[in-house]
């Protein structure tokens, strides 16, 4: 039986929008212990510029008094923020806002930011509570009653921001920032009917109460796996979920229409999946997700050591480590033995690969793609499987003669082996080990076996992780 998983980062394109108008540099304006709120709102209007910020970084209980007539915006606001820790970006007709972020020395540390506003495409209000988060990772936010977010703190690199409501389609933009920069993305969301308008909509009945138990426990396998975490995997909302049935492919889906919640009590994550399609049948199992990490409180400090440790033994082997040591070429150091060949079950075919430009190619503009034939078989010699993983590689078929040769060593048959193949010519990888287009390629053996129980958010680092 051969196991297939694929994972996709929906990418729309998102139109970025400015408001239109005549520009003052220079004003007058008078206040008497006001907000920072009302202080910005009257220069907005009097000036024509519009600030972007997440009312979270305001200064609560803080009253202002000024007076100035005929001053320069860059000279007003930089007197009005000091004491506040603000700082401003002007960018066309907008003015960004954010909170200066300084290291333990007090030092201003240099990051990439993004913030932007979300409204209604239809009507122009602003969405409140919309999840803005960077794809895989720990770093997200909400929209507030104005549509503002705010993002801070990214190292520079490659990223995808979700933008994410329910009762709307889901929307996501990628940036590359080889450095520090802001960036201001402003997003307006189509409802999730708007989109079905014109469109014909065809779907299979769904299940029955009485037979709803049972494909929600194959789906929590299929979707969890079968991993040491997976008894530690909790569905926070499973009633979201809905199941329909295909008699003549012998095939079932999950009808998932808002974001389904999982707490992982053995790594510490609570993950929010937005899961495009799930479809599951005797030979196969393919879903497309996108994910938002945010860390458990931990019950003591028994409970964090077990946690840290549980992180790094799931981050060690991943799909995630193995991209991120293939582009730092440091593969044998870290553990990794590769193959490629283009008949998994002929041994004899098996060509070692030993460094990344066998499989990496990289463009004109430093773009870089996974670009290889056939199989790539990769064996992790620094960590064992699991136990309750023996006998799985048997039943798929397309490791077995490989595993069964033993080519790489009597020892083979204790380390994790993996194989996975391109749908196309070649796909992207983005700098933070991303696979763009990750539905065009099937992972097989080990890391089709963990599944969502042993993922880990792309933000991660054991150096880092206390």
């Amino acid at each position: 039986m051969i196991r297939r998983v694929s994972f996709l980062c929906l990418l729309l394109t998102l139109t970025l929008s400015h408001l239109k108008g005549q520009i003052r540099d220079t004003i007058d304006i008078q206040f008497n212990d006001e907000s920072l709120e009302i202080i910005l709102d009257s220069i907005s209007a009097r000036s024509g510029y519009f600030f972007s910020y997440n009312a979270n970084i305001m200064p609560h209980g803080s009253l202002f008094t000024l007076k100035h007539e005929q001053v320069f915006i860059d000279d007003l606001l930089k007197s009005l923020f000091i004491g506040t820790h603000l700082e401003f970006t002007k960018i066309e007709d907008q003015i960004i806002l954010r909170k200066v972020l300084r290291d333990s020395e007090g030092n201003k540390k240099v990051y990439t930011n993004i913030s932007g506003w979300v409204k209604d495409d239809e009507t122009g209000e602003p969405v409140f509570g919309a999840h803005v988060y960077i794809n895989g990772s720990t770093i997200g936010a909400y929209t507030d009653s104005k549509g503002n977010y705010e993002l801070n703190g990214l190292k520079p690199g490659n990223y995808q921001v979700i933008f994410s409501h329910i009762g709307y389609a889901p929307s996501a933009f990628e940036i590359n920032s080889a450095d520090p920069s802001n960036y201001v993305i402003n997003a307006s969301m189509k409802t999730a009917t708007n989109l079905l308008k014109g469109i014909e909509v065809s779907s299979k009945p769904l299940v029955s109460e009485d037979d709803w138990i049972h494909y929600y426990k194959s789906f929590s396998e299929e979707f969890i796996g079968s991993s040491t975490n997976a008894n530690r995997c909790t569905f926070l909302n499973p009633d979201i979920l809905e199941f329909s049935y295909s008699d003549s492919l012998g095939t079932y889906e999950a009808v998932v229409k808002e974001p389904l919640i999982m707490e992982n009590k053995g790594l510490g994550y609570q993950v929010m999946f937005e899961i495009d399609y799930f479809t599951s049948g005797p030979k196969s199992t393919e879903f497309h997700v996108r994910a938002s990490f945010k860390e458990l409180e931990p019950e003591n400090h028994r409970t964090k050591k077990r946690w840290k440790k549980n992180r790094e033994r799931s981050y060690y082997g991943s799909t995630f480590h193995f991209l991120k040591t293939l582009l730092n070429d440091n593969l044998r150091s870290e553990g990794y033995h590769i193959y490629l060949t283009e008949d998994v079950n002929d041994p004899n075919h098996n060509r070692e690969v030993s460094q990344k430009d066998d499989i990496i190619l990289t463009d004109s503009l430093g773009r870089t793609y996974l670009d290889f034939e056939g199989y790539m078989i990769v064996e992790y010699r620094k960590e064992f499987r699991n136990t309750s993983y023996q006998g799985s590689i048997q039943e798929d078929q397309r490791l077995k003669g490989f595993e069964v040769t033993n080519v790489m060593g009597p020892s083979t048959n204790q380390y994790q082996v993996s194989s996975m193949t391109l749908l196309k010519p070649k796909i992207r990888l983005l700098k933070n080990s991303q696979l763009t287009e990750p539905e065009e390629v099937r992972f097989y053996g080990y890391w089709s076996w963990e599944r969502m129980s042993e993922l880990m958010p792309i933000d991660y680092s054991p150096k880092t992780d206390n």
